[in-house]
């Protein structure tokens, strides 16, 4: 049977990207293949799109080749209904709402995942939700509580508060208990002030690194100011969590990673450099905070399949609010309809 699927056959810009009738792909005994409703864009997918960082391509497993994917469908993030499951899977079944960080194969109407990836949707939630949680969602909950070691009245700094992992992090953080100040620039501070956080910095006005308040964590979302002057910032046990750096075309953020870590190995503070890991009970933990109406995910757009290389773009400037979801349900009746008026 066949599916219509966002294929790259080579590295480059988001214009590689060909929406293509491909075959769909069947479940080995520990997987479930799921009906995709609704995809996210994340940075990881511009990533593997432009095959950037150089430095990664050996080593990504099934994500990244030398001279081109290994696998040619990206798309980190689904959510959707339970098709078929593998003969080993007894904890799903046809019909179940499940949602998943997949690493690729998210930009296609149906997708593989592990069962052991999975999550359920609960009822309140939406499948466009539910699709903007995992990488972002993961990559707040993870930095906060695992690197940040965030507790209650714990005093923590966002940079970058209204792009995909910000816009989460304010939140989670919240709810965490802490005192929340964010970064952003004047466009967005009515939206994250409304996600909760106590205080806005608006970047285009006020330079956060000045102010004379210090922070317990630090959750960077953009890497652009120097090592030392983030420590300034920081308690002198403070936790600074790096998520992202700069694009670099060879070593991406590797660089930063090394000068942050050689900038801390000498003080009573720490630098945290991670990469989310998929955890489906994390999972259920952000979906349960959705329902509950204690994090709300920030959709910045929503686009079709065909739209995709355009957002991917944008994404790749910078210019994101909240999360894109893809809508892929409406790009299958989109098709269907097509294919009826042809007939």
């Amino acid at each position: 049977m066949k599916m219509n699927a966002l294929v790259q056959d080579r590295y480059g810009s988001p214009d590689v990207l060909e929406l293509r009738s491909v075959d769909r792909p069947a479940p080995g005994p520990d997987q479930v293949l799921i009906r995709v409703v609704s995809s996210c864009i994340n940075p990881a997918d511009w990533h593997r799109v432009t095959g950037t960082p150089i430095i990664a391509r050996p080593g990504f497993g099934s994500s990244y080749g030398w001279r081109r994917p290994k696998n040619a469908i990206p798309g980190c993030d689904v959510a959707g209904v339970v098709e078929t499951v593998g003969t080993g899977v007894t904890d799903f079944a046809p019909g179940d709402r499940v949602f998943a960080e997949i690493g690729v194969g998210g930009f296609a109407e149906y997708a593989l995942a592990p069962a052991r990836a999975l999550a359920r949707i609960p009822d309140s939630v939406t499948f466009a939700q539910a699709a903007s949680i995992p990488v972002a969602g993961l990559t707040a909950l993870q930095g906060l509580r695992d690197q940040g070691a965030v507790a209650a009245s714990s005093r923590v700094l966002v940079i970058g508060a209204s792009g995909g992992v910000g816009t989460f992090a304010v939140q989670i953080a919240k709810a965490m208990g802490a005192e929340v100040t964010a970064v952003c620039s004047t466009a967005k501070t009515d939206l994250v002030r409304s996600l909760g956080a106590d205080h806005v910095i608006d970047y285009t006005e006020q330079d956060y690194l000045e102010t004379a308040e210090r922070f317990d964590v630090v959750l960077d979302n953009v890497g652009n100011r120097p090592h030392r002057h983030i420590a300034k910032v920081l308690t002198p046990d403070g936790r600074y969590v790096m998520v992202s750096g700069p694009k670099r075309r060879w070593i991406g953020p590797i660089g930063r990673m090394v000068t942050g870590w050689l900038a801390f190995s000498f003080r009573s503070q720490q630098v945290k450099i991670f990469v989310a890991k998929s955890d489906a009970a994390d999972l259920a933990h952000l979906a349960a905070l959705v329902a509950a109406g204690d994090v709300e995910p920030v959709i910045g757009g929503e686009y079709s399949l065909a739209e995709v290389p355009g957002a991917l773009r944008q994404l790749g400037h910078g210019h994101t609010l909240g999360k894109a979801v893809v809508n892929i349900a409406a790009s299958r009746e989109h098709t269907q309809a097509e294919k009826e008026e042809t007939v």
